[in-house]
Parts: structure tokens; C-alpha cells; sequence
């Protein structure tokens, strides 16, 4: 009877279940995610107020473009920016699934956002954007497309591209303004694509044309309070004119007007141009001690985020070169560390555009002079002129070695260099022999290819191919593929085996900076060989001789004979 009972009770249940489930009616997508959408970004209320039930719903149903949707809302509204890009990733999976290329294309654009604004990663975020502009080129949303065309741009921008981002730039002005041709007034999308159309312009030194946009700008926003944040951009961009015009006060002014609503948005890179900007006004108008404190702000700002843009470099060379007239030690000490630091974050951040900046301490000096710097702080004149003393007799006697024993030194390299050379073909004909025997012949699926070929796109345009120690193996880890892959598209898409293509790259670099750059004239082949990342000089010298057909020593005299250079 008991046994009876609980069946009874069990089975009541049950009914009861089914009843309310036909009684209360499942809520479609749009009713759930209208409970959620209207919160703040980094708002985790929203998972408890339907977004946690929507991305079920979405998996129990294999709605991919739903689910897309769902992870890249978690995205948003998830605080941890690690948990951001997880989510991310987790959008794009299921973009691909559901085959929609605007579903694609949308979830490897707001990857790129999250690299971009949380984890300032912009050569990251860049090759996102470059991925979703492949899905969204030929999408019949056309505003999603250049919202995308805007990110690419911007990314170009910070990575130096100026003239191309500059052209980008234009393209989104021109089609936001159509699209908002019946609006009240201009959406966010026209003015960003405004505000950068300036700042390429400003950089450019094409300060005519940007003033043009300027005044127009600042006509726009006129009576507009909806748009506090894009008003300071302008204002921003308007003192910096002010300033290049000679016109200090009004700069001034602007830098006033700019900095408050920046400040409560934590938009550090802008604030910290402003202070930058401020200070080159101040020295203009001889109030030194103020020029030094608006420069101590960047200063400040970069140790507090630990990211900096090329504009503002030239404050730490500001900053040290003042130590140095003024003998501080410790000052100077400090300035040259962090000018050093700069540099490395530049390297990390803006390859492409840190090797172009003209540094007046480049980082070999720097580190000498850090080093000479630490010893005058912990040691007398007198020990420091002893250290200098020795160290010369060490040169000089090293100098002595070193041409005593240059004919065993050349055997000894030789020798190294032909066991290398055997390795390398030896290498060369294990990849052979595996590309052969691989029946049937490997086929790359064309996504990936695509993916690879922009990444190795990237590779070459970053001069990735200077690394030292570089092989098949870690390329294709850095490319996020296998080697396999990597080795197939090389030798179909560049029309030779990996060792080759890495080599011409190498060559390409060395060839082009001795046309470029007449400091390369004055380095020996062996440093011309660790320039571009080739461990010997008998490689380098015959590579570079099956490339250009001369080799680099006679290559090189004919360049010094040609510039007339002793």
C-alpha cells in the first residue's frame, strides 16, 4: 500500500508538471531578450533577467544564429574580460554553424571590440576585423559592413597606415551621412567616422583640410547635449588646430573644454594626448615648469595602464632631457627606464609604426646609458674613471687577440657554417621527402586558407621573419594552425617550400635596407646576418648570393661607391 501511495504521488506530479507547461507559454527571443537589452554594459543582471534562459533555449533548439546572439549579449554584459572573450569565441563557433555570413561576420566583429577596448590588443583586434570584413563586404547590411570598414580603419590608424585609414575613413563618413539623411540629427557612426577623419588629417600635417571637418563638426554638435563625449573629440581636435596656428589662449580653451567629460569616461589615451599637447603649448610660451607637469601627467597615466600611443613619445625624451641639463641622476635614471619602457610597449602594440617613429635615443643607447647611469649613482667618479680605464685596456687587448687568431677563427666558422649548411639540407630534404609521400595530396579548406594567408599577411607586413630561431613548426603555432597546412599553402599560394620563402623575406628585408638606410652600409655581414634573423654568416652570404646574384660584401661596396661613402 505504501509503494501504491508514493507512485500516486509521483504520477500527481508529473501531471501537474505537464499542466503548468501547457498553462504558461515558453517565450519567444525577442520577449526574453527585451527583459535584458536595455542594461548597461558589464550589467551580469541580465543572465538572471532572461539572457541565461535565451542561450538554453537557443541550444536546446540548434538555432545557431540565436545562440551567436546570446553568447556575444553574455559578451557584453559579462565583467571578466577574459570571460568576454571566451564568450566571443564561443559566438563565433556557433556562427559558423548557422552558415549566415552576416551571423559570422557580426560575431568577428564584436571579437575584435573586445580585444580592442578591454585588452588593448589592436593587432589582434585588427586580424578580427580583417575575418568579419571578409563575411560582411558583399552583406546587403550595409551599416553593419562599414561599422566594420570604421574598426578596420581605426586599427590602421593606430598601426601607422595613416593614408590608407585616412581613405577608409572618408568611405564610412560618406555612407553614414547618407544613411542618416533623414534623421534629426548625425548618428554616433558619422561622427566617430568624423572625429578620425581629422585626426588622420591632423597627423598627416594636411591641417587646411582638417579644419574644413572641424568647423563642420563643431556646427553639428552645436546644440546637441545627447552627445557629450563625441563633443569633446571635436574640441580636442579644434585645440590641437588652435595650437598648430599659433593661437595659444584658444587652444587652451578647448583643452579646458575637452578634458572634463573625457575624465568621466576614463578615456586615458585622449586625456593623456591632451596633456601632451598642453605641454607643447606651455613650452611655447616659455612657462616651463607647467609644460613639465602636463608632461609628468602622461607619465603618470602610462604607469597607471601600462599602454601608451606613438603621439605622445616625444614628452618622455621631454622629460629626460630636462634630468639631464639639470644633472639629476636619479631623475635621468628614472626618465631613461621609462623611456625604455615606452619603446617596448610600443614594439608590442605598434610595430609597424614604432619602427618608423625617429627616436633620438634608440634602445642599444638606452641601455648602455641605464647601465653607465646605475654605476655613477652607486660608485665614485674615481672608481667609475678606473672601470673606464680597464675596460679600454680590455678592448684593446681583445682587438689584438682577435687578429692574431683571425685565420683559425675563419676555419673555425667555416667549418660551422658547412655542418649547418649540411643541417639545413639535410631539413630540407626531410620536408621534401614528407611532401612527397603524402598521398592523397592535402586539402586545405578555403576558410582556413583565407585565415592563413591574412595571417601571414600580417606576418610579412610586421617583418615577423626577423626572428631568430624561426621554424616551420613555430610559425604555424603563431599562425593558430599546423604545419601541414602551413607547408601546403606556402607552396601553392607563394610558389615555394617554407625554408625558401623564409629566406627571400630575410634577403628582401637586408637588400631593401641597404637601398634605404645608409646606417646597414656600415655593418659587417655578420650583423646584417642577426638583422634579419639568419644564425650564420656562410648562410646569409650564399643565400643572399642566390637572391641578388653578387655577394653582400661586393653588393655593399658598390652602394658606398655609388653614395661616395668612405
Amino acid at each position: 500500500m505504501k509503494l501504491f501511495n508514493r507512485f500516486l504521488v509521483l504520477f500527481s506530479f508529473l501531471v501537474l508538471g505537464l499542466v503548468w507547461e501547457k498553462a504558461v507559454p515558453e517565450q519567444d527571443y525577442n520577449s526574453l531578450r527585451q527583459q535584458y537589452f536595455s542594461l548597461s554594459e558589464n550589467d551580469r543582471t541580465a543572465f538572471d533577467k532572461g539572457l541565461d534562459i535565451f542561450i538554453t533555449k537557443a541550444t536546446k533548439e540548434k538555432n545557431y544564429e540565436k545562440l551567436a546572439q546570446g553568447y556575444d549579449d553574455a559578451s557584453f554584459f559579462i565583467t571578466d574580460k577574459n570571460q568576454k572573450l571566451s564568450y566571443a569565441n564561443k559566438a563565433i563557433k556557433a556562427a559558423l554553424l548557422s552558415k549566415n555570413e552576416d551571423t559570422i561576420g557580426s560575431a568577428y566583429l564584436k571579437k575584435g571590440v573586445v580585444y580592442y577596448y578591454h585588452f588593448r590588443q589592436f593587432k589582434k583586434a585588427l586580424n578580427e576585423y580583417l575575418f568579419a570584413y571578409k563575411y560582411l563586404e558583399k552583406s546587403k547590411n550595409r551599416a553593419l559592413t562599414y561599422q566594420n570598414l570604421y574598426h578596420i580603419a581605426e586599427m590602421k590608424a593606430h598601426l601607422g597606415y595613416n593614408e590608407e585609414a585616412l581613405h577608409l575613413f572618408k568611405k564610412c563618413m560618406a555612407f553614414f551621412a547618407d544613411h542618416d539623411a533623414n534623421a534629426k540629427s548625425p548618428s554616433i557612426d558619422y561622427l566617430n567616422s568624423l572625429h578620425q577623419t581629422i585626426v588622420c588629417l591632423q597627423k598627416l600635417n594636411h591641417f587646411k583640410e582638417a579644419d574644413i571637418y572641424i568647423n563642420k563638426a563643431l556646427h553639428l554638435i552645436k546644440n546637441d547635449s545627447s552627445i557629450q563625449l563625441q563633443k569633446s573629440y571635436f574640441y580636442k581636435s579644434k585645440a590641437i588646430s588652435e595650437l598648430q596656428k599659433g593661437n595659444y589662449k584658444a587652444a587652451q580653451n578647448y583643452f579646458d573644454k575637452a578634458l572634463p567629460e573625457l575624465i568621466l569616461n576614463d578615456d586615458f589615451i585622449n586625456i593623456s594626448i591632451i596633456h601632451f599637447y598642453q605641454g607643447l603649448l606651455f613650452e611655447k610660451i616659455d612657462q616651463k615648469h607647467l609644460a613639465l607637469d602636463s608632461f609628468k601627467k602622461v607619465d603618470s597615466i602610462f604607469n597607471r595602464h601600462q599602454f601608451v600611443v606613438p603621439e605622445v613619445r616625444p614628452a618622455f625624451e621631454y622629460l629626460l632631457e630636462n634630468q639631464q641639463n639639470n644633472i639629476n641622476v636619479k631623475e635621468e635614471l628614472y626618465y631613461t627606464r621609462q623611456l625604455l619602457k615606452v619603446d617596448e610597449n610600443l614594439n608590442g602594440n605598434f610595430q609597424y609604426l614604432s619602427g618608423k617613429i625617429h627616436k633620438e635615443y634608440d634602445k642599444h643607447t638606452l641601455e648602455v646609458q641605464q647601465e653607465l647611469l646605475i654605476k655613477k649613482e652607486a660608485r665614485t667618479f674615481y672608481i667609475l674613471l678606473f672601470t673606464a680605464v680597464l675596460l679600454t685596456l680590455s678592448i684593446i687587448f681583445s682587438i689584438y687577440k682577435l687578429l692574431e687568431h683571425r685565420k683559425s677563427k675563419r676555419e673555425y666558422f667555416t667549418l660551422k657554417n658547412q655542418l649547418q649548411q649540411v643541417e639545413n639540407e639535410l631539413n630540407s630534404i626531410k620536408d621534401s621527402a614528407s611532401e612527397i609521400t603524402e598521398k592523397p595530396k592535402l586539402q586545405v579548406p578555403d576558410e582556413i586558407t583565407q585565415q592563413i594567408l591574412l595571417r601571414l599577411e600580417t606576418f610579412e607586413k610586421e617583418k615577423g621573419f626577423l626572428q631568430k630561431g624561426l621554424t616551420q613548426q613555430k610559425l604555424a603555432t603563431q599562425l593558430q594552425t599546423n604545419v601541414n597546412y602551413l607547408s601546403q599553402i606556402i607552396n601553392e599560394h607563394k610558389g615555394t617550400n617554407f625554408n625558401k620563402y623564409l629566406g627571400t623575406l630575410r634577403i628582401g628585408y637586408i637588400t631593401e635596407q641597404l637601398h634605404k638606410n645608409k646606417v646597414f652600409l656600415k655593418y659587417s655581414v655578420e650583423t646584417l646576418a642577426q638583422e634579419c634573423g639568419i644564425a650564420s654568416r656562410q648562410n646569409f652570404s650564399d643565400l643572399f648570393f642566390d637572391i641578388n646574384g653578387v655577394r653582400p660584401t661586393d653588393f655593399i661596396r658598390n652602394l658606398k661607391r655609388n653614395h661616395q661613402i668612405s
